[in-house]
């Protein structure tokens, strides 16, 4: 299972996003969705480890079905 719980975000001044909260289940999929700049890669990152919070609890990745998921496992992949 992934769950994030109110992650935030911000370089500089921007904000990028704040108080995001979901969950997926194994087997689920989620699709991310809008204009450049506005986080939708460093969300990624922050749910693969490669990038740290401003606020919130981190992304976690638990036992997904008979496969241990963890940061940096490449569960969570990125498409074109």
């Amino acid at each position: 299972m992934l769950t994030a719980h109110h992650l935030s975000k911000s370089f500089n001044q921007q904000t990028l996003f704040e108080n995001v909260t979901f969950s997926l289940n194994p087997g689920e999929r989620m699709g991310l969705v809008g204009p450049n700049g506005c986080g939708k890669t460093t969300l990624l990152r922050i749910l693969d480890g490669e990038e740290t919070t401003d606020s919130g609890t981190s992304a976690e990745i638990r036992t997904c079905a008979s496969v241990t998921c963890r940061k940096g496992s490449n569960q969570i992949q990125m498409l074109p």
